[in-house]
């Protein structure tokens, strides 16, 4: 993440933030929160029709927040996101 901690969670070279807006959740095939807190803000900003691609990323486990921890709390972080890929793309992590 740019200014975070390098290694495994590093960010992505050119990254640009930008305000999530309905059209880009409409956008989306699907939608996934980090918690369930996230995920009512999310439906929130989207209109009725996103409503059910919104979901969290790891069903009822909710996914720790590693900012502002150490290397180990986002080498953690990215090890639970690898492993719920599989929810959402239908392959066991590698």
């Amino acid at each position: 993440m740019p200014g975070g901690p390098r290694g495994r969670c590093s960010g992505l070279p050119g990254q640009r933030v930008q305000p999530l807006t309905r059209e880009m959740l409409g956008w989306a095939d699907s939608v996934l929160a980090m918690d369930a807190s996230l995920r009512e803000v999310l439906r929130a900003i989207a209109d009725d029709d996103v409503q059910p691609k919104i979901a969290v990323y790891l069903g009822d486990c909710e996914l720790p927040d590693p900012m502002g921890k150490d290397q180990d709390a986002f080498n953690a972080c990215a090890v639970l996101i690898e492993a719920g890929t599989a929810l959402h793309v239908g392959q066991p992590p590698q």
